[in-house]
């Protein structure tokens, strides 16, 4: 089984099967964001879809059975990590699907795709709180992305994710009663790359980019705690 990593939305008005072109995708940055959100917290709370981790939903309006199904294209064999959901929409909806005005029903249906994948671990209702969320806290929503924990402390990394589509880091550290001790937010970015190991200690806390050819250049960033 594997944890959720991504969301993307497309749209087609021809079926979705192999030998026809793919899906397309479409200019909503606004319901990307929200998208992008919604993962961040299934993924924090270890939400699974199978024997694949990316989820393409492909809104059409086509035929679908049920009106949510799986897809006749799947990734197999050289793209196994995602699948297609088609589901189908009204020509009306379909028409609006770059305004702003479209979010609150995509975001209905993809609740919907997502609830396919309901177990006794993970069901509906859990489904539905971190969609909530992802929808009402916005920018403001944190992930946990990283943690470190010593014999007196523990340091954890939250993600926020941005409008602009950038990630905008949180520090805290927490004593052993669990109040925080420290906070700090970390520099905006468009990439993770400066957030590897965290090392913790009594009095101060370092993260250590992480161990790759686009980290090279980059420097630790250590925080004093007293």
């Amino acid at each position: 089984m594997k944890v959720i990593k991504d969301i993307r939305i497309y749209r087609s008005k021809i079926e979705n099967i192999p030998g026809n072109p793919l899906p397309d995708s479409f200019n909503n940055f606004e319901l990307c964001c929200v998208a992008s959100r919604i993962v961040m917290k299934l993924r924090e709370n270890g939400f699974e879809l199978g024997d694949y981790d990316h989820l393409y939903i492909n809104l059409t309006t086509c035929k679908v059975e049920g009106g949510i199904h799986l897809s006749a294209r799947d990734g197999k064999p050289y793209f196994p990590w995602y699948r297609y959901y088609d589901v189908e929409i009204s020509q009306e909806l379909f028409d609006s699907l770059e305004t702003h005005d479209s979010i609150d029903k995509v975001i209905e249906l993809l609740e919907q795709v997502l609830n396919t994948f309901a177990t006794d671990e993970f069901n509906v209702d859990r489904i539905h709180e971190c969609v909530s969320i992802a929808v009402t806290e916005g920018e403001k929503m944190t992930m946990v992305f990283k943690e470190k924990s010593s014999s007196k402390n523990k340091a954890v990394i939250y993600l926020r994710y941005l409008n602009n589509g950038h990630f905008y880091p949180l520090l805290r550290v927490f004593n052993l009663n669990g109040d925080v001790i420290f906070e700090h937010d970390l520099p905006e970015t468009n990439s993770l790359d400066a957030y590897g190991e965290i090392r913790l200690s009594s009095k101060k806390v370092t993260i250590k980019p992480r161990k790759n050819c686009f980290a090279a250049d980059l420097e630790p960033m250590t925080f004093e705690l007293g």
